[in-house]
């Protein structure tokens, strides 16, 4: 029988069609029975057609969505393509080589939590995780082996998120060509409709779920909820948190998670973003072809609006968390205001906004730097949330002991500034570094990441925002910036406190009960008097200058150069004995970075002052210069896109640098200013021991914490450069232990400087020649080859930690070796790989037990002989042993039977995928290859093995590596539980 329904027929022609075709192909003798049975038809016809014309209204009535630029006056990036099929579901392309070869695809369903009922709490994160779990291409389970299988890793190149008003499916394919576009469409289609929901997969996904909340759970995510709880109380944001309610969760079944899926994965509610690599043509008429057939499976539910926000007079709201490391004060004005159109008038007012904040974000900084300052922190900012809310706020965070200082000094800047506004001066500083960004963005475009593109261009859309190229930016803004006035910015900042009402917020460490007033009350009292104190018009800070010393009046001696054509290296040597290593690349337009190695490091860290590794990294950073403190050399780099920083490295201190091509000079003069007039500040010391204290204390708390601080030791047997000290330990450090440690090795022991990025080589060689070529020439560093980390080999650590948060981690490790045998350590870091993959599916996929499960190798540069293999889980605390033994299971395994030609295939090619991304990455050439390269030269060597080397790697090399090291009989095991559960 012939279809007598055309292709793009309506569902009412289509029903009607058939139905008269049905009518014509029966023939009755009896003319009366004919005539019965078309009556019949005829109502059944006319029962379909309502039914069709009503679907027919659902699906094609509603007006299809618009882009931001359609009811706006901005005009869009140009290098977009947008598209838009018939049955609304669009899509945004765009050409960028940044990753090579690679294509950012997302498929963004503009549906969240906030669009499920009562009865769904949860349920649009609970639909993501099904996405992957079954499809109509699919089988549960082979999705995330089809990634592996064509280079993909899960998790870094697919995965997927849910926000208020979004669900966001991520693929990063590997290549650009039409085969990998079509499986990549693929997927994305069965993201949008394909998948199949299976009860099995439901039970089995909702331990999983469980698994996350359980991880995501802490002291910080409990203080959000009450918060906005505080915030939005008659809205309905509280009781839609995207990972939604643990009853909702347990009880959810296909048919509930059904019903959200078919009303609002819906094509009109679908836009489907790519970038990178990939011929743009192509890939619309794939689209096309792909997603034309859409529909929507159900009508489309009316959503409820986000309620009302109508807050009135001075609230105030606290919130105690012993569990917290530190207080957190602040003011708020919310507001809900209608949505904005995006337009010229609406950035200009926005930028105006984000001006002014930074002038009191810079005041702010400069007051943390003061000796007296009550807090270690403080920020200030305004913006939009769900389209409709829009809100300012001003928060410190520091001693609980403090938080009546910390909430007057941030009243009265913050009255201070709408009283007063701000000064030329601090607006002239404002205007150079936005002038710069500018400039900045423009001379990076070309090589922005296509991750990153794709990203901004989903906030752009689902905040209704038009997505402009830097250049279309600078030309509409710049000129806008430079003409503001300080009478301007002033107004805006008023305008945004001009809401009659504060929100007075007090959360964290501090606890306010007990007391003879409410928690409410003190708070009130503290403000109110806060108040009553006067504030003056601000001054404006002497001005500073930078570079201020002299600068070295001849250029040091060039005594060899070297070049390695095959990997575009130069390698200079002075006659002073420092190296300088470059590397040219076009990996990132206007990017410089560098890297100045002197000392042992961390590795050369007194025993009997443990700590000092960190203090010292912390304290130098934060004392500026000798001639400049931290505050004046911010100011006196105002406009500029320059910035050094001093690590603290297992095997050497560095001097890390970071500019844009045209400042490359000064990137040396800074450099050299670290070199010749180091500081080391009191007021720095100060700061750095109070947030080491809340820093320690919040970890102290935490199950992730205690590992970080007791866990990472413990594997090292105890060494003291492993891990973080005890405050009390800390806190015996002095400024002089410092400076006694660090000066030596920054004024005689500088070895080498690495610099790779976008610069011109001769002009590199004359700086670093002028002001590293003149430099004394180095000292040995010595070395303690004594003083080994010593893995505990046998043992087990039980940790017990002060926290109501109930969720434990479970460590399994086992002893490897150093970096320096290249060809063990990435055999070892393919057997991580595999190992991980296993774990994904024993330990997460089949028990339901973990969220986060993941295994790595971590070889030691510093200390000869050592590495650390460890699996890490984090797991609900009664089954914490369970675990465990299913780890060790896994090790057992993999070292008595070789894997499959399938699971090293989905452990290598995404391996090799990530090489060719980080090969075109200046870190990779800066940290791995060139820095050390002098004491390690075959570090050059591992960039041009490693491709090849990574791609020979057999199942026999995974099952060697397995049999050598991961023996359960010598392995170390932690488990950190708490020592109370729930609340």
């Amino acid at each position: 029988m012939m279809n007598p329904c055309k292709k793009n027929d309506s569902p009412a022609v289509a029903i009607s069609s058939m139905l008269i075709y049905l009518c014509k192909s029966f023939t009755y003798k009896n003319q009366q029975k004919r005539i019965c049975f078309m009556k019949k038809i005829a109502g059944f016809i006319i029962i379909l057609l309502v039914a069709a014309n009503s679907w027919a209204v659902a699906q094609e009535g509603v007006k299809l969505p618009e882009w931001p630029h359609e009811h706006s006056d901005l005009t869009p990036d140009p290098a977009l393509v947008f598209g838009k099929l018939p049955n609304g579901f669009r899509y945004i392309l765009m050409e960028n080589s940044t990753p090579k070869n690679r294509i950012s695809m997302h498929l963004n369903i503009q549906a969240g939590s906030l669009y499920e009922k009562d009865d769904q709490q949860g349920l649009a994160h609970f639909l993501e995780h099904l996405a992957f779990d079954g499809s109509e291409h699919f089988a549960p389970g082979e999705m995330v082996k089809f990634f592996q299988k064509i280079g993909m890793q899960f998790g870094p190149d697919a995965n997927a998120h849910t926000g208020f008003d979004e669900t966001v499916y991520d693929v990063l394919l590997p290549d650009g060509k039409q085969k990998s576009l079509e499986e990549g469409l693929m997927i994305l289609k069965d993201y949008a409709h394909g998948a199949l929901l299976l009860p099995s997969e439901v039970d089995r996904e909702r331990k999983v779920i469980l698994a996350e909340k359980r991880t995501r759970d802490s002291v910080g995510y409990r203080t959000y909820i009450a918060t906005v709880n505080f915030e939005f109380p008659e809205t309905r944001i509280p009781k839609r948190m995207p990972i939604g309610d643990e009853k909702v969760i347990e009880t959810a079944d296909q048919k509930i998670i059904k019903d959200f899926y078919d009303t609002w994965y819906r094509p009109d509610k679908m836009v489907l973003i790519m970038v990178g690599d990939f011929d743009k043509k192509l890939a619309a008429s794939l689209i096309t072809k792909e997603f034309s057939g859409l529909t929507a499976k159900a009508p489309e539910r009316k959503v409820e609006g986000l309620g009302e926000v109508s807050h009135q007079g001075i609230k105030p709201f606290y919130h105690f968390e012993k569990e917290a490391g530190n207080t957190v004060v602040g003011i708020e004005v919310i507001q809900k205001k209608a949505p904005i159109a995006d337009s010229l008038a609406h950035q200009k007012q926005t930028l105006i906004k984000k001006i002014a904040n930074r002038i009191v974000q810079d005041r702010l900084d400069t007051l943390l730097r003061k000796p007296d300052a009550p807090f270690t922190s403080a920020s200030i900012g305004s913006s939009r949330f769900l389209h409709e809310i829009e809100y300012a706020e001003i928060s410190a965070q520091g001693k609980p002991e403090n938080w009546e200082k910390m909430l007057s000094i941030t009243e009265q800047q913050l009255r201070q500034a709408i009283t007063y506004g701000f000064t030329e001066a601090e607006l002239s500083r404002v205007k150079k570094d936005l002038a710069a960004a500018f400039d900045n963005a423009v001379k990076k475009a070309s090589t922005r990441d296509s991750g990153d593109l794709a990203g901004d261009l989903i906030r752009h859309i689902n905040s209704d925002r038009v997505f402009q190229s830097p250049q279309q930016e600078k030309d509409l803004l710049s000129s806008f910036v430079q003409s503001l006035t300080v009478k301007e910015v002033s107004e805006a900042f008023q305008k945004d406190w001009a809401p009659d009402h504060r929100l007075i917020m007090v959360t964290g460490n501090v606890n306010l009960s007990g007391a003879d007033k409410t928690p409410e009350e003190q708070i009130l009292f503290v403000f109110d008097k806060s108040k009553s104190v006067a504030v003056a018009k601000p001054e404006d800070d002497k001005a500073v200058v930078f570079p201020y010393l002299p600068e070295p009046q001849e250029n040091g001696k060039i005594v060899r150069r070297t070049e390695i054509a095959d990997l575009g290296i130069v390698q200079i040597d002075f006659e002073n004995g420092i190296r300088l290593n470059l590397k040219k690349t076009d990996f990132e337009a206007n990017e410089v970075m560098s890297s100045l190695s002197f000392g042992t490091g961390k590795s050369g860290e007194p025993e009997n002052k443990p700590g000092l590794s960190e203090l010292s990294e912390s304290l130098i950073n934060e004392s500026g210069l000798g001639a400049l403190n931290r505050d004046e050399l911010d100011r006196a780099l105002a406009g500029k896109s320059t910035s050094v920083s001093f690590d603290v490295a297992d095997d050497s201190f560095a001097l890390d640098g970071k500019t844009i091509t045209e400042e490359l000079p000064l990137m040396f003069q800074l450099i050299y200013a670290h070199l010749k007039d180091p500081a080391f500040r009191q007021d720095a010391y100060a700061l750095v021991m109070e947030k080491y204290r809340q820093k320690h204390l919040s970890l102290s708390q935490s199950v992730n914490g205690v590992m970080y601080l007791e866990g990472i030791r413990f594997l090292a047997g105890g060494d003291s450069r492993f891990g973080l000290q005890s405050y009390d330990n800390f806190k015996k450090l002095s400024i002089d232990d410092v400076r006694n440690w660090i000066s030596d090795p920054l004024k005689n022991q500088v070895s080498e400087i690495s610099v790779v990025g976008d610069f011109d080589v001769e002009k590199t060689i004359e700086l670093a020649a002028k002001y590293i070529g003149t430099l004394p020439k180095p000292s040995a560093a010595a070395k303690d080859s004594s003083r080994l980390p010593k893995f505990p080999s046998g043992k087990s650590l039980n940790l017990s930690v002060e926290t109501q948060i109930p969720k434990g981690i479970v460590v399994v490790a086992y002893s490897t070796d150093d970096i320096w045998d290249i060809s063990r350590t990435r055999r070892l870091n393919m057997l991580a790989s595999v190992f991980s993959e296993q774990m994904r599916e024993r330990i997460r996929e089949k028990l339901g037990a973990a969220y986060a499960a993941g295994a790595s190798n971590d070889p030691s540069r510093a200390y000869p002989g050592y590495g650390v293999f460890k699996a890490f889980i984090m797991v609900k605390p009664e089954e914490a042993e369970i675990v465990a033994q299913e780890a060790k299971a896994i090790a057992a395994d993999m070292a008595q039977k070789k894997i499959s030609a399938d699971e090293l295939q989905r452990a290598v090619d995404p391996m090799l995928t990530g090489i060719k991304d980080m090969r075109r990455k200046n870190s990779y050439w800066l940290y791995t290859i060139l820095r050390a390269s002098k004491d390690h030269p075959q570090q050059i060597e591992w960039s041009r093995t490693i491709l090849n080397d990574v791609a020979s790697i057999n199942a026999d090399d995974i099952l060697a590596m397995a049999k050598k090291y991961l023996d359960n009989e010598k392995s170390a095991m932690m488990i950190i539980k708490p020592k109370t559960a729930g609340r």
